[in-house]
């Protein structure tokens, strides 16, 4: 896996989870970042399709993607349902698409 460019850079911000870009201006122009977003969005194994609007959408998903983060359906069914719901309202999940992988 390819390094974050924050890692070693002037700019960034230390939290306890790691290097993240600033809010300043060269942050958000940093060729380094956006070469280094690019190449995290060319790995992802899923993307997101159509939004999930129901329980019983969202039941039938094996794989659904979460604030642009994928998730196993397995992580909801143990959380309560007045969470889950909350979530279904403001429209955070979106079905997970596998994408085709290019076999040589």
């Amino acid at each position: 896996m390819k390094q974050n460019p924050c890692r070693y850079c002037a700019l960034s911000t230390k939290t306890r989870y790691g290097h993240k870009p600033s809010h300043d201006n060269e942050c958000v122009d940093c060729e380094n970042l956006k070469k280094h977003v690019a190449y995290l969005d060319e790995h992802r194994k899923f993307i997101e399709g159509e939004p999930i609007t129901d329980l019983t959408e969202l039941l039938q998903q094996e794989w659904v993607m979460w604030y642009h983060q994928t998730k196993h359906i397995e992580v909801f069914k143990s959380m309560q349902i007045r969470i889950v719901l909350r979530w279904l309202e403001r429209g955070a999940f979106r079905k997970a698409i596998r994408k085709e992988s290019e076999e040589k």
